[in-house]
């Protein structure tokens, strides 16, 4: 009995008492990093950063201060971190190349909130996706489209394609094009038009609003038209100029002709 409690003495002044101080060293150090991310998300709030780019830092500053914490908690353990290392890089290695797609995004969502391409709220369209980006994370980004669908993209995809963002200026080009037939006059349609545009209250009058004849079709005069409004307004202004301006041509009697073909039917009987 005697050597027994000789041994658990031995055991706690040795090995038991560095296993205890890792284990505070584990509470601490992750005490600790709950602080800091408190702290950055409070300071990242205050300096109005954007949302996607604070939330990237944060989680990525926080699985870097775990990791440190484990293997302080492992050195205070009287466990030889060197060899943990050696042993951890080792296995990096291999994981890396097993899991270098999911690297790669990693290092694209890296250049994505660097250099800022797109940020959240933002509207961009891709070759095959567009919507608002909700969230950028640490290895995608998460879309809205119109109808309310979730589109998680790669972020290496996304690094490694074109990117229309429409939320990057506050102002955007509304452009229209209207058929009318060739036996109206088609600088009354103009004035009519132009009249329209210049009474939509989203309508800027900087630069001013335009119309001209840009095509003779084959079954109509084609008038383009081009606008511009703030960004949040552009398809308020689409509909309604569409609609107000078929209404206004069916009260001028301003015919928008449909599509036609005229036959002509030659009497070859022989007499």
């Amino acid at each position: 009995m005697e050597n027994f409690i000789n041994d658990v003495k031995t055991f706690f002044t040795t090995a038991g008492l560095n296993i205890v101080l890792g284990i505070i060293v584990i509470i601490v150090g992750l005490l600790i990093c709950k602080i800091v991310k408190i702290v950055m998300r409070r300071a990242f709030r205050r300096s109005k950063r954007d949302e996607a780019m604070s939330h990237f830092i944060i989680s990525l500053t926080d699985i870097i201060l775990k990791i440190i914490v484990l293997v302080c908690a492992l050195a205070t353990m009287g466990i030889n971190t060197a060899s943990i290392i050696t042993v951890l890089g080792t296995c990096g290695v291999a994981i890396g190349l097993a899991l270098k797609d999911s690297l790669s995004n990693l290092a694209s969502g890296v250049l994505i909130i660097y250099n800022r391409p797109f940020k959240k709220g933002d509207y961009i369209e891709t070759p095959d996706v567009a919507g608002k980006v909700n969230t950028i994370n640490l290895f995608n980004t998460v879309l809205l489209t119109s109808d309310n669908k979730e589109i998680v993209i790669p972020n290496g995809t996304l690094a490694g394609e074109h990117i229309i963002n429409y939320s990057t200026t506050g102002t955007r080009r509304v452009e229209l094009k209207f058929g009318i037939s060739y036996d109206n006059d088609y600088k009354e349609a103009q004035k009519i038009i132009l009249e329209l545009c210049n009474a939509h209250k989203s309508v800027l009058k900087d630069p001013a609003p335009m119309c001209r004849l840009t095509e003779h079709g084959d079954n109509a005069l084609i008038l383009i038209t081009r606008v511009w409004t703030l960004t949040d307004d552009y398809w308020d202004v689409y509909y309604d100029l569409t609609e107000q301006v078929k209404d206004a041509f069916d009260a001028a009697g301003i015919g928008i002709p449909y599509p036609q073909m005229d036959v002509h039917i030659r009497d070859t009987v022989e007499k």
